[in-house]
């Protein structure tokens, strides 16, 4: 899903698209804004030139998104429900997996999903008026701390939490460095990722509270 409760109505797409040809309209804004948003960046990148670059009328574009800031958040959100349909089978068979193989999958599906969507990277910097609602990101949160639950069923839902955030945020930290550096070094940093991340998890499990 592209859209979500929560936001503030003046970023808010202004026309929900019901039939396939408005929705397909809204794909191709999006995938143009990303396009644009991965060459220019966010600040430089402007409602007219993703219009242009969709091949559509400004006006078109305003149909559908009332600024820049909504464009973003509709991509974060399809970026969002892409990462959980890529996660939640991690989360359902946690219990039978190792650690290193919940970090491997968490971590190579993450390194899978920002090499196809360059648009990510390129907005970990933007503003945080363009972030999520909260009770979407605490839906994600919720489910990495499902994961730890189910691996280890003795955490306390306040400690599977308190991990969650802990992993996202090094997830997080490792699609900052990924950015920077040079393609021939990007491997060699995730695998240190992993490392840190499997060592973390592994000792902190240990305290259930």
């Amino acid at each position: 899903m592209l859209y979500s409760d929560g936001m503030p109505a003046k970023t808010k797409l202004r026309r929900l698209p019901r039939q396939p040809r408005g929705r397909r309209r809204v794909e191709a804004l999006l995938n143009a804004a990303a396009d644009e948003i991965k060459g220019a960046g966010y600040d430089a990148a402007t409602m007219c030139s993703i219009a242009e670059r969709a091949g559509a009328s400004i006006g078109s574009l305003y149909q559908f998104f009332p600024n820049k800031v909504a464009i973003v958040q509709a991509l974060r959100q399809s970026y969002c429900d892409e990462f959980e349909l890529m996660w939640r089978p991690v989360a359902k068979n946690a219990k039978a997996l190792s650690w290193k193989e919940v970090v491997a999958k968490w971590v190579d599906s993450t390194v899978v999903f920002v090499e196809r969507h360059p648009a990510f990277l390129a907005l970990l910097d933007a503003p945080p008026t363009t972030h999520l609602p909260v009770a979407t990101r605490k839906r994600f949160q919720n489910m990495v701390a499902s994961s730890f639950l189910a691996r280890c069923p003795r955490l306390s839902r306040n400690k599977a939490l308190r991990l969650a955030t802990m992993t996202l945020q090094m997830i997080k930290a490792m699609n900052i460095l990924y950015r920077d550096l040079s393609p021939r070094d990007r491997r060699a940093y995730v695998r240190e990722f992993k490392i840190l991340l499997e060592c973390y998890l592994e000792r902190q499990v240990k305290h259930p509270i």
